[in-house]
């Protein structure tokens, strides 16, 4: 029995103004789910620690540079025909420099954490911030691309 797999790494990160307690949020488009306020973040590149990743990636996307992350833990989807998993590495942070700014993956604008309602924000969003809150651990998808749901294992 084999343990390897290929996996898909990602990185998202909730950047939280330390003045404001606003969040930074990014509507993104051209998505494969609902699309919606989200949070920064992207693909790992090969070689690539998946914290400088996140740092990356919200440079990209926002403007900012974030001078510190805090990892919170972890979101999966899986293709069990295809054997693979992409998993998701979360991040916070309210350490950055910088002036934000939009970019080709969508509108970036700081927002209240009460805004971020299901009807107005991305697919899966509001499991997500239960891990960026730290009050669960991950969250899964038995489908690619699919809803995430709290990971009962944890």
């Amino acid at each position: 029995m084999t343990r390897t797999q290929p996996v898909e790494l990602v990185t998202m990160v909730m950047v939280t103004d330390p003045t404001t307690k606003k969040v930074l949020v990014e509507d993104k488009i051209h998505v494969q789910w609902k699309g919606g306020h989200s949070f920064p973040g992207g693909h790992v590149e090969v070689g690539e620690s998946c914290a400088a990743a996140a740092v990356r990636e919200v440079y990209e996307e926002t403007g900012l540079t974030l001078t510190h992350v805090e990892f919170c833990g972890t979101c999966e989807w899986f293709d069990h025909d295809g054997g693979q998993r992409k998993l998701g590495l979360l991040y916070r942070s309210d350490a950055f420099t910088g002036e934000i700014h939009s970019s080709a993956e969508g509108r970036i604008s700081w927002l209240p954490l009460s805004e971020m309602t299901a009807e107005k924000s991305a697919a899966s969003m509001l499991t997500l911030l239960k891990i960026f809150r730290r009050e669960v651990a991950a969250a899964k998808s038995d489908e690619w691309n699919g809803d995430l749901f709290v990971d009962a294992g944890c």
